[in-house]
């Protein structure tokens, strides 16, 4: 009976795990960049009473007697296939490839991770990405934050295929560099990597070190000027695995109820 109970215990706390991946799917469907959590399971704890026996003697042999196996989750990981990719405003970037943007809260003490390219000027001419300063190429091929921007509208500005970043003075009719190009890089593992604020990430002992910042080109892909990723989160198939997880709980809190009443009537019985 312990073992009844412990294997629909084990299940619940599997599946209850992978409902709340799920969860934060659908919440974070329509966050641009976002990257799905996907939930693997695995068997455990075996119960085999015997191994079976072969054939000899003329006489047939036994299979084995086993009772199955409990489960548990094996991986929690983020899915980094690409989401669709919509129309933004002349500002906006997409990623085709494995690159990922730069950025920083805190002045590049530390860095993150995305494939958020939605991005904005605060009043300082600084470009950023849901608040966090985004990194480019300067004319030397540093990495720098872009900054000194000089204009705060969206609108006067546009990127290359080639990562420059251009401004308009004049509404549009000639368009001049401002002397960034945007950084990308990559990771070998990038399921390594830890989910951070506003759909970033941060890199793990797993992740290892990001590739040497780069323009777009190569390994990290390229960009889609004017575009924006969205998440790679499909509602149908998030209420399906909802659902699907929804009735092993329940089939699950079934068993430990049955058991339990079994385990009540015993008792009674001995009283």
């Amino acid at each position: 009976m312990y073992e009844i109970m412990n294997n629909a215990q084990n299940a619940i706390e599997a599946y209850n795990v992978a409902l709340q991946a799920t969860s934060s799917n659908i919440a974070n469907m329509n966050v641009t960049g976002y990257k799905r959590i996907d939930v693997s399971f695995q068997s455990i704890f075996e119960q085999v009473l015997t191994q079976g026996a072969a054939a000899q003697n003329n006489m047939g042999g036994t299979n084995p007697k086993q009772f199955g196996q409990g489960m548990t989750v094996s991986n929690v990981a983020v899915d980094f296939s690409s989401g669709e990719y919509v129309e933004g405003s002349s500002l906006d970037l997409a990623i085709s490839g494995n690159g990922l943007f730069i950025v920083s809260a805190d002045n590049g003490e530390t860095f993150r991770y995305t494939r958020a390219g939605n991005f904005s000027i605060d009043s300082a001419g600084n470009l950023r990405s849901n608040g966090m300063l985004v990194y480019g190429l300067n004319n030397s091929g540093n990495m720098v934050a872009i900054s000194n921007l000089p204009s705060g509208s969206i609108s006067d500005y546009q990127w290359q295929s080639d990562g420059t970043l251009e401004y308009t003075a004049d509404g549009g009719s000639s368009y001049t560099s401002t002397g960034y190009r945007i950084a990308l890089t990559y990771f070998g593992n990038p399921g390594g990597l830890i989910q951070a604020d506003s759909t970033t990430f941060a890199q793990s002992l797993a992740s290892g070190a990001p590739a040497t910042a780069q323009a777009p080109g190569g390994a990290v892909g390229s960009i889609r000027p004017g575009e924006l990723e969205q998440s790679n989160v499909f509602y149908m198939t998030e209420t399906i695995n909802a659902m699907e997880l929804q009735n092993s709980i329940s089939g699950n809190l079934a068993i430990l109820q049955m058991a339990s009443d079994m385990i009540s009537e015993f008792i009674s019985k001995l009283g």
